[in-house]
């Protein structure tokens, strides 16, 4: 066990990426303990990723891809402004809620900072500051992976027997939205303190409601998407691929606005990041798989339940695990490595799979704005062209909100099972 930790930790600090530093990790770990031949490492790969489900993935960015070359963000962005026009610092709440509805398209945190990055915190520099911006489109893409769908909840249901995708997603729509609201409350006192100015355009109620009709569309797909699953209609991977013929039919007819090139360009982007993500999840599912046989999750069971027998102190040590963790590995990466550990254990305390799941997805995207490996930070600090100290003192207010929730989900756990306990699910 120990030539495992050394290897991935000793490869981490030197720059290795996440997904060989796990494979070596793995390969170390096979040679030193013996027992297990090394052609297991490649067949346990494979093994890991050739999931039906998981084809959802790549078709998720797909569409959250296609939607960002139909203009439909624009008008999001447009409807948006035209909302909160009249406050201080709109610019921030205009981002903040465009993050949570493009979350229903997505459902990835670096889609979410990439795509609506690109175009606000240009313009957030221009009117108020850069920091400001940076920090704001950082902290709201974390929402991403919260409100349904969610790439993560897939990848946490394919990691933990028995666990409804639909559940999972409905289980991320309060906990998304309390994010988001909060999020707002503290970008506006951020804006007031600042003397930000508000936006300068005319405000209408004629103009508001064409901007509403043009924004339709985007509204309606994450409809679709959860209202299939929760329906019995098609599954998680069928509303996938259903996300994307929307998103094409969209830019063809509605929008008329996507071409030839457009969708080239979204099948290289959505086939480019949908790689990193497999090849991460083959190797996280070597490790996986070797600390199950060495039963590890018996092993810390046994030894958690000799210190406390009690859910709410397990609670604890989970979510401060899982925050460092999210430090330093991707969600995909830590969920397929550690679930099989952490479920069981979960599990003999009597913890719910599904609040088990939302705990272990906040957590997780948390670390996804928190350094030294937070790839949205990193994706902010990089369109800003901003050190990361700046942009974490712009976001850390945010941050905390974020853990608020964290705790309030962890502690109350109908915060987030009422929504799936309704329709009947869990």
């Amino acid at each position: 066990m120990a030539s495992l930790g050394i290897t991935f930790f000793v490869l981490l600090m030197i720059g290795v990426p996440v997904a060989f530093t796990l494979g070596w990790s793995a390969f170390v770990f096979a040679w030193f303990r013996g027992g297990v031949t090394l052609m297991a490492i490649p067949l346990q790969m494979f093994s890991g990723v050739d999931k039906f489900v998981f084809m959802a993935i790549p078709l998720f960015m797909l569409a959250g891809e296609l939607m960002v070359h139909t203009g439909i963000l624009e008008r999001l962005l447009k409807f948006n402004s035209l909302l909160f026009g009249k406050f201080r610092g709109s610019l921030a709440q205009v981002t903040i809620l465009a993050s949570m509805i493009f979350a229903g398209i997505s459902g990835s945190a670096v889609a979410d900072a990439s795509a609506l990055g690109a175009i606000l915190i240009p313009a957030m520099r221009r009117n108020y500051n850069n920091e400001f911006g940076a920090g704001i489109v950082a902290g709201a893409s974390t929402i991403g992976p919260i409100i349904p769908p969610s790439i993560p909840m897939i990848i946490y249901a394919m990691s933990v027997e028995n666990v409804s995708i639909g559940g999972l997603f409905l289980s991320g729509v309060i906990p998304g939205v309390l994010i988001g609201l909060g999020m707002m409350v503290i970008a506006y006192v951020q804006a007031v303190r600042n003397r930000f100015p508000p936006s300068d355009e005319e405000f209408s109620a004629k103009a508001l409601l064409s901007a509403f009709i043009n924004v339709l569309p985007a509204l309606f797909m994450p409809v679709i998407i959860l209202g299939g699953i929760l329906g019995g209609i098609f599954t998680a991977t069928e509303a996938a691929a259903i996300a994307v013929l929307y998103a094409l039919l969209i830019g063809v007819f509605v929008t008329k606005s996507l071409q030839l090139s457009d969708l080239w360009k979204a099948l290289l982007n959505s086939g480019k990041i949908s790689s990193m993500v497999f090849l991460v999840i083959a190797t996280a599912s070597v490790v996986g798989w070797m600390l199950t046989e060495a039963q590890l999750p018996q092993i810390v069971s046994a030894k958690l339940k000799a210190v406390s027998s009690s859910p709410l102190i397990f609670l604890v040590l989970l979510n401060v695990f899982l925050l460092i963790v999210g430090c330093v590995l991707e969600p995909a990466s830590a969920m397929v490595m550690l679930m099989p550990i952490i479920s069981p254990i979960a599990t003999s305390f009597g913890i719910h799979s599904l609040h088990l799941g939302i705990i272990v997805v906040l957590n997780l995207t948390i670390g996804l704005i928190t350094p030294p490996v937070g790839t949205c930070l990193f994706v902010a600090c990089g369109i800003a062209k901003l050190p990361m100290e700046k942009v974490v003192r712009s976001m850390w207010p945010h941050l905390v909100w974020q853990i608020c929730v964290l705790l309030l989900v962890t502690y109350i756990p109908k915060v987030a099972l009422v929504i799936p306990f309704w329709f009947g699910i869990g």
